[in-house]
């Protein structure tokens, strides 16, 4: 007679059939493929919101620093304009210690891929404001200037519809509180 070792299995144990094996093993690829899918959707719409939120904030620094400048447009000025307006561009007349100084504000297009907000102080090289601001647009009427921008995002998105860029509006109706 055999007697049983106490590594053996005893009579009642089996092992993992090789079905059950591959049964477990395609449900946990399935469940991991899942949760990867799932990983990279969240990471992408973290990355997207990421670039509204740039987009947005640049349109808001833009919009605060040009209303502000519009308010004090023509301050200590006499007998000079005070501002000046055109469709996409706006000159601002301030004045700096004794001489009469500018601020113009423009669309950069020479990068066609990335439109820049420009802001030109006095004699000074014009320089970047804000970037990726699609259009700028002035109009006056009396002493009431209104502005609007329109922001975008720096990169496609080919989930997104139309041109592949998501954009914002911001617009203000400002007072110029000097002389005009």
């Amino acid at each position: 007679m055999r007697l049983k070792s106490k590594n053996s299995p005893s009579i009642g144990q089996r092992g993992v059939s090789l079905i059950e094996l591959l049964i477990a093993v395609t449900l946990t690829v399935l469940i991991g493929a899942v949760m990867l899918e799932f990983y990279i959707f969240q990471h992408n719409q973290f990355l997207v919101q990421e670039d509204i939120s740039d987009m947005q904030q640049n349109a808001r620094v833009a919009m605060d620093e040009i209303t502000k400048n519009i308010r004090k447009a023509g301050y200590g000025l006499v007998g000079h304009p005070s501002i000046s307006v055109g469709s996409d561009t706006l000159t601002i007349y301030f004045k700096n210690g004794s001489q009469t100084d500018t601020i113009v504000y423009f669309i950069s297009r020479t990068d066609a891929l990335h439109p820049d907000l420009m802001k030109k102080v006095g004699s000074g090289a014009a320089q970047v404001f804000a970037e990726n601001i699609d259009s700028l647009r002035f109009n006056q009427s009396d002493k009431l200037i209104y502005v609007r921008i329109v922001a975008r995002e720096d990169k496609k998105d080919e989930d997104f519809i139309g041109d592949k860029y998501r954009r914002r509006i911001l617009s203000s109706n400002v007072k110029v509180r000097n002389n005009l």
